[in-house]
């Protein structure tokens, strides 16, 4: 069975971070980072780019960061029992590298969920956490793949960076037409593209996103009702309050109490 001893989706680091600590002797780390980075390898500090799936082995030294504010990754603690000590030997996945999933946001949609049931602490939870562990090894795997990776359709590795970009910062004010240049191709196509690809129009997303954020500060912060909607990327207060309504099927007040 793999255990997990600690993981956490989507976090954010409010200012510039400097991590730097060692694995235990049975203790395997996942990181998922969604924002540029800097990273320690073998003694030489390397620049990443978002995006970047990085695994390590047991006993490995880690020391990451970034010099700005707003790092944000996903991040998987475990460790290996029984038969599965030996699974990780089966798997062709670089470990203490850097690499680049063509679907980087398909393996952090797989860490979502692994999250939340390792927290919910149910019967079944081990098994569950075990099943979620094993899933996403192996989708990396099918991603690392060279045959699977070559048909991956064309734009869309750029589309999933620019969606990963927009769940990291909703609040931008993001132009389809913008993104469409940015990749020389016309809104029209991009549009298409964004919508065949994620089953979710480029504007929906966007307002998904936001959303998803005023869930967040509405459940961990104090912050009022209209800082909530200006960290959001709203101008008008009621606008953001009937949107969320719509999504939700919860006012921000009633979303709050729940938590």
């Amino acid at each position: 069975m793999i255990t997990v001893s600690s993981c956490g989706y989507d976090s954010n680091h409010k200012k510039a971070c400097n991590v730097a600590y060692n694995l235990t002797s049975d203790e395997y780390l996942v990181l998922l980072v969604k924002t540029d980075a800097w990273f320690y390898i073998n003694g030489e500090r390397i620049e990443t780019r978002p995006n970047m799936l990085i695994i390590y082995p047991p006993k490995s030294t880690i020391r990451y960061g970034r010099d700005e504010a707003g790092y944000n990754d996903d991040w998987i603690h475990f460790s290996l029992k029984g038969e599965d000590q030996s699974f990780m030997d089966t798997l062709d996945i670089p470990l203490y590298k850097p690499i680049y999933p063509y679907d980087f946001r398909s393996l952090t949609n797989i860490v979502e969920p692994l999250s939340k049931v390792f927290h919910k602490n149910s019967a079944y939870t081990d098994v569950m956490v075990d099943h979620y562990l094993h899933l996403f090894l192996y989708a990396v795997m099918d991603q690392l793949s060279t045959v699977h990776a070559e048909k991956a359709p064309k734009y869309y590795l750029e589309l999933s960076q620019l969606r990963t970009a927009i769940y990291n910062s909703p609040a931008k004010n993001w132009s389809a037409r913008e993104m469409s240049e940015s990749l020389y191709i016309s809104i029209s196509h991009f549009q298409h593209l964004y919508k065949e690809f994620f089953d979710v129009s480029c504007q929906t997303d966007i307002i998904n996103a936001r959303i998803r954020l005023a869930e967040f500060y509405l459940s961990t912060t104090d912050l009022s009702v209209k800082e909530i909607a200006d960290l959001c990327g709203y101008e008008n207060e009621l606008h953001f309050m009937r949107q969320f309504k719509k999504i939700t099927k919860n006012t921000p007040t009633e979303c709050r109490k729940k938590h």
